[in-house]
């Protein structure tokens, strides 16, 4: 059964330290949810808060299920989550179809429904050959399949994911990643994946929450998040891209060190930061755009990632061709950058 998530005011404290601050996220039937932020976010005290395993302040809801109630809380065997821990969790002495039993009598499941329910599982995820083997007779990327089947073989209305690629190399989170749509699609529980990895979560959201502080600083799908930052914060953590200093005229036209340029949104005026993501920007010909000077060059496989500086600020491009380390250039601006917040004091 898919489920909607609806949170309102939550917060936490451990100790005396306040973890998350007045959170609030609504998270649609079946969508897949990502949350990014840096560590010390708040992004896994925000999944334990939802599955109850610390305690939190505010309201919580599943569907129509209210688990969370001012400080009034349902244990967390009640709540109808499935929660796949970062460090996996598994027990070695424990055979695949063995972890997948024992979550089954925790939450209920009448025994006589366990072997289909495992083979209902274990199949789709593509390990039930391996049903008899141990988390030591694994690889890492059947390990996460094994934590994964785990948190599903109840068939939870919400799925909670703790950085689920951050233990397993590139090669497998990739595939991790493509299992991971491929679960919200079949099994059809609503996603809340927390990452710090931007690529993961503008790739497999359909929802982003940016998340600093213990608070959400922008919900939206990840094109809105990626191209309209609500602020120089959220701007600074998702994607590549330069913040400039800029003087806005009424007619929104800013002074930049890249020259005047069209902004978006218009309606600012006044002392404003600006966001040049790396394709509003490309090299110009002699005489035209802005000289840079180049700082750094990584190779990204097809294209060069660099870092040159106009003055004092820095500013990123993405190139087709390496320049030489040190090199001139001049850039001119290709599209409006964007407004993402007012410079304080000006």
């Amino acid at each position: 059964m898919t489920e909607p998530l609806h949170i309102e005011r939550l917060e936490v404290s451990l100790g005396d330290a306040r973890v998350l601050h007045g959170v609030n996220l609504d998270l649609e039937a079946g969508a897949y949810g990502v949350v990014l932020g840096r560590s010390g976010a708040g992004k896994s005290t925000l999944l334990r808060a939802i599955a109850g395993l610390v305690g939190a302040t505010g309201t919580i809801r599943i569907g129509d299920r209210v688990i969370l109630d001012g400080q009034t809380s349902m244990a967390p065997e009640r709540r109808g989550v499935g929660f796949l821990f970062q460090g996996l969790a598994l027990w070695p002495h424990m055979t695949v179809a063995g972890h997948l039993r024992f979550a089954l009598k925790g939450a209920g499941t009448p025994a006589a429904e366990h072997e289909e329910r495992i083979h209902a599982t274990l199949g789709p995820l593509g390990i039930e050959a391996l049903a008899d083997r141990r988390p030591a007779q694994l690889s890492g990327g059947e390990r996460q399949r094994l934590a994964l089947a785990r948190a599903l073989v109840t068939r939870p209305g919400l799925m909670l994911l703790d950085e689920p690629t951050s233990s397993v190399d590139p090669t497998t989170a990739g595939e991790v990643q493509d299992l991971l749509r491929h679960v919200n699609e079949q099994f059809g529980s609503t996603v809340l994946h927390v990452t710090h990895d931007q690529e993961e979560a503008l790739g497999l959201a359909d929802q982003v929450l940016v998340m600093d502080g213990g608070r959400i600083l922008q919900s939206g799908s990840p094109e809105e998040v990626y191209k309209r930052p609500a602020s120089a914060a959220v701007a600074r953590f998702v994607g590549a891209g330069s913040l400039l200093p800029a003087t806005l005229d009424g007619d929104g036209v800013a002074d930049t060190p890249l020259g005047r340029v069209s902004v978006d949104p218009a309606g600012h005026e006044g002392a404003v930061w600006l966001l040049f993501r790396p394709e509003d920007l490309e090299l110009s010909p002699v005489g035209e755009g802005v000289p840079a000077e180049v700082d750094r060059i990584l190779y990204g496989g097809g294209a060069y990632r660099v870092r040159a500086r106009i003055g004092e600020w820095p500013v990123d491009l993405v190139l087709a061709a390496r320049p030489d380390a040190g090199s001139p250039l001049r850039i001119r601006v290709v599209r409006p950058p964007r407004v993402v917040d007012v410079r304080s004091g000006s």
